[in-house]
């Protein structure tokens, strides 16, 4: 019991300093810092195993991953991982792909406007990551001209230009859940924090067809204007964009799935329809990563991927 409660203190403490630091720019850093060295975890894990004292001290960094990851996250984390697996064993271990799935649905961008994607594609070299759910996802943003995505205090989530934007259905369905009690997450411009018991913040998940399922993200505070069982139609506004759960900045975090389930799903490819996409100018200045291959156009269905400027056409 004593050792428990010791981990929970350790835990309690982490979050304590983690709130403070965040309080300061500095802080900030040494957040981001403290957070990575939580990979120095398996030399303890060694030093453990080969009787060498000194190494052994490093398996006392794995609680540095709760200076930025509540205790509730960090758990949902490991249901992703158990997840995984069992989503690959009933695939067979072939997950959707653009090549093997094909879409039952017709949907549209989740909003109005030019966004940019800063997340997400169909392509190995774009795909969003994380969990089998997330394969396909996408995380959109508003950015200007110079690769900025908020003016002034990039502190405050007020000053992200998609912060408050509507959000849309991206198709006709029902609605199978709704999350609304997360605050807007601690922001900072740099790294992703989490104030809230989901991951995922503020969400909603519409059910379109039978295995096909849409999960929007992050949705601001008291910004959902739908519940469960309620008919949504494709383009009716459903919430506004927030900056609740674990993330690094306001955004959109939009994906297609299997089922209701986020940690037992498997992502779907999206050709949305009817839509407008261009390369976005000065992307590279906001990010570094390379984003070739980003946009496939069959007709009126396009595959779209990090690095576009996108829009509903109609």
């Amino acid at each position: 019991m004593q050792t428990w409660m010791g981990i929970l203190l350790i835990i309690l403490s982490c979050r304590i300093v983690s709130i403070v630091l965040r309080r300061f720019k500095a802080g900030g850093i040494i957040l981001v810092l403290a957070s990575k060295l939580f990979w120095l975890f398996p030399l303890g894990i060694l030093g453990s195993l080969i009787g060498n004292s000194t190494l052994a001290l490093f398996h006392h960094s794995f609680f540095l991953i709760f200076l930025s990851t509540p205790l509730s996250v960090f758990i949902q984390s490991l249901y992703q991982l158990v997840g995984d697996t069992y989503v690959k064993i009933l695939h067979k271990n072939k997950l959707p792909s653009m090549e093997t799935y094909t879409q039952k649905g017709s949907y549209i961008l989740p909003f109005t406007g030019k966004w940019t994607v800063f997340n997400g594609g169909v392509n190995e070299n774009l795909l969003h990551g994380g969990s089998a759910s997330q394969k396909y996802a996408y995380d959109f943003i508003i950015a200007n001209d110079e690769g900025k995505s908020f003016e002034g205090n990039g502190r405050s989530v007020q000053n992200y230009f998609c912060y408050g934007k509507e959000v849309l259905a991206p198709a006709d369905g029902i609605v199978v859940k709704v999350r609304r009690k997360s605050k807007d997450s601690f922001v900072d411009g740099v790294a992703a924090y989490c104030d809230s018991l989901d991951l995922r913040g503020n969400y909603v998940v519409i059910k379109h067809h039978d295995k096909e399922y849409s999960l929007v993200a992050h949705l601001a505070p008291n910004s959902i204007t739908v519940n469960t069982g309620d008919n949504v139609k494709q383009g009716e506004v459903i919430a506004r964009c927030g900056n609740t759960g674990n993330t690094s900045e306001p955004h959109i975090h939009f994906q297609l799935q299997t089922g209701k389930s986020f940690f037992l799903s498997a992502g779907l490819p999206i050709a949305f329809t009817n839509i407008t996409a261009q390369d976005k100018g000065n992307y590279s200045l906001m990010d570094t990563r390379p984003y070739a291959d980003n946009l496939q156009v069959m007709g009126n269905f396009s595959y779209i991927g990090r690095g576009l400027e996108v829009e509903n056409a109609i």
